[in-house]
């Protein structure tokens, strides 16, 4: 007889395998939305504990304080936007090494996700002074290392999206050679 932790461990791992785009769609949505609802509040690492948001105390009654959900928005929504944009990706990538069909919409979230972040998001490559917008500064506010991992993993999936998009088109063109879809 099995131990309990290995069946559990095992029918999480089949779990995941059977929702891998309905997860990684979730958690990188889910990602993406409070990433910049913590932005877009002009919160950063160092206003941690800090009471740094302008609505009235009887506005937003809960049982924590309100200095504390930008740190809980930020500390789940990173990891969601990765382990989401990962998913995505590793479903992607095996479509494309199997030869599978690949998943058009998978793919055009990942380019959407992608190019997105690279055309709206924070630009490491430039001083943080000539960022024409104030939510760029403040995603550079979070660190170096913070933007540059945000720059490269929006590279990674634009990539990955750009090239299973390419894929999926010439099969939807060879399936359906008189849609008038250009490849």
């Amino acid at each position: 007889m099995r131990p309990l932790h290995t069946s559990l461990i095992k029918r999480a791992v089949n779990y995941v395998r059977s929702y891998q785009l309905s997860l990684g769609i979730f958690l990188a949505s889910y990602g993406v939305f409070f990433l910049s609802v913590v932005i877009l509040g002009n919160w950063s690492l160092s206003d941690w504990g800090q009471d740094t948001f302008n609505c009235a105390p009887w506005v937003v009654n809960s049982l924590l304080h309100r200095s504390y959900f930008a740190p809980i928005f930020f500390l789940t929504g990173f990891p969601a936007l990765l382990i989401g944009a990962a998913l995505l990706a590793i479903s992607s990538l095996r479509s494309l090494w199997s030869g599978v069909c690949v998943n058009g919409y998978v793919a055009v979230a990942l380019v959407v996700f992608g190019f997105g972040y690279l055309v709206v998001g924070a630009w490491p490559l430039q001083s943080t002074a000539d960022m024409p917008w104030m939510w760029q500064k403040q995603i550079m506010s979070f660190g170096a290392g913070f933007g540059w991992l945000l720059y490269l993993l929006g590279v990674v999936v634009l990539l990955i999206g750009a090239a299973s998009l390419y894929v999926h088109s010439r099969e939807f063109q060879r399936i359906h050679p008189d849609s008038g879809v250009l490849v």
